[in-house]
């Protein structure tokens, strides 16, 4: 059974007022710490004592940070019964299926939001689908992910 993505995004930012991931991680409960990570993770999802956390990568500029929570918090809504990584190279196009859910969550969120103006046009187009292609959910991350990542360009983007 095909979850519908756009219809619990749209849900989320109709009960909390809000499409800020970290305004929407508060109102969840959800705890956000920022700690070294290795270059390659940009954020975890792990539960300590029941409470929700996502592991930032300390180095990511707020751009990086907002893209990394969306897709985060696609985890928390869908997949609350495991822990995630947000890795640079793996997670853009995994074939993983929770992955691709978290994607497509990240990019229905971002959507909302108006400081990123990434092609609306485009993304509307590939979200309008029944079943938008997980490659496509994929390249508009990764083209989001390298506009200006890390902090001071602290780290190579690949």
């Amino acid at each position: 059974m095909r979850k519908n993505i756009k219809l619990r995004v749209k849900n989320l930012v109709n009960k909390y007022q809000t499409a800020d991931p970290f305004a929407l991680a508060k109102e969840l409960d959800v705890n956000i710490l920022y700690v070294p990570l290795p270059e390659k993770i940009r954020g975890i999802l792990v539960r300590v004592l029941r409470k929700k956390t996502i592991l930032l990568n300390d180095k990511l500029n707020y751009e990086a940070q907002k893209i990394v929570i969306c897709h985060e918090l696609g985890h928390v809504r869908m997949h609350w019964h495991a822990g995630y990584f947000f890795q640079h190279e793996g997670i853009y196009y995994s074939p993983a299926h929770y992955e691709c859910e978290a994607n497509e969550f990240a990019i229905h969120l971002l959507n909302y939001s108006s400081d990123f103006i990434y092609d609306k046009d485009y993304i509307l187009e590939v979200l309008a689908k029944e079943n938008p292609n997980p490659y496509e959910v994929h390249k508009i991350i990764k083209s989001l992910m390298q506009l200006k990542v890390f902090k001071n360009n602290q780290l190579k983007n690949e």
